[in-house]
């Protein structure tokens, strides 16, 4: 073979190894795809709000809705624990992504290692068998991470295989936020109706102080409801963008 063509032959294969490199997932996106695991932060904090709504109703129950308020924050607070297991399952599997990319060793936290493998399923809420099954493949793909040295080519293999499972419990936690939403509607119901019927009704010099105490609570509580009602819209619309970029980036390490 003349020197020209040997020339030429390893020209076409350093620039097939090129192109194939360039399909992985680069660095920098992997580290901003993990950065935006921030966002799970924010989910956290509605879902204990959620998980709370009890404690913050009981002053405007009567006897009856307090009953039934009773058995619902029961029922929240059991779900919340495998809520809270999903959150942290998905974190830490972005945060491994990260640390994968900078080349670090990667090993998932204590409160995923005493987990096991199971969450329970919550058909009313969206936590459903898919959800299930999708929290226990990613709790093995964090298994495969650790203690792996961060390689372009583990990452893409990596994101290929926890696609589906990533884009199951965002949609998930989503469901989870509209959830949150509805059920701060029905307490800003609950609230400001309680609210605008004590005011409506202050007939005595006292009690029209009370009502004006009571005008200074309902508008608070009007702007504390819709700050977390654009708060749920805002984490939805989050949810959404990070499950996009990880689709973006798992599909660049497929072979053409």
């Amino acid at each position: 073979m003349s020197r020209l063509s040997c020339l030429f032959a390893l020209c076409l294969l350093l620039g097939g190894c090129a192109t194939r490199a360039d399909r992985l997932p680069a660095t920098q996106q992997v580290l901003a795809l993990a950065d935006d695991a921030q966002v799970l932060q924010a989910f956290g904090e509605l879902a204990l709000r959620h998980r709370d709504s009890y404690e913050r109703l009981r002053p405007y129950l009567d006897e009856q809705q307090d009953a039934s308020e009773k058995l619902l924050d029961r029922q929240r607070r059991a779900m919340h624990a495998d809520v809270a297991l999903i959150e942290l399952g998905v974190a830490q599997y972005l945060q491994g992504l990260g640390q994968l990319a900078r080349q670090d060793r990667f090993a998932f936290t204590s409160e995923i290692n005493a987990a096991g493998v199971a969450i329970r399923a919550w058909p009313a809420t969206g936590i459903d068998d898919r959800a299930v099954t999708a929290y226990t493949i990613l709790l093995r793909l964090l298994a495969r991470m650790q203690g792996e040295a961060g390689q372009r080519q583990l990452l893409g293999q990596l994101m290929r295989d926890g696609d589906p499972a990533l884009q199951t419990l965002v949609s998930t936690l989503t469901g989870l936020l509209r959830l949150y939403d509805k059920a701060g509607d029905n307490e800003r119901d609950i609230v400001l109706g309680l609210l605008e019927t004590d005011i409506a009704f202050a007939d005595t010099p006292a009690q029209r102080l009370l009502a004006v105490l009571a005008k200074t609570v309902q508008q608070s509580k009007i702007d504390e409801y819709r700050l977390y009602g654009l708060r749920h819209t805002l984490a939805q619309r989050q949810l959404a963008a990070l499950a996009l970029e990880h689709a973006r980036l798992a599909s660049l390490g497929e072979l053409p």
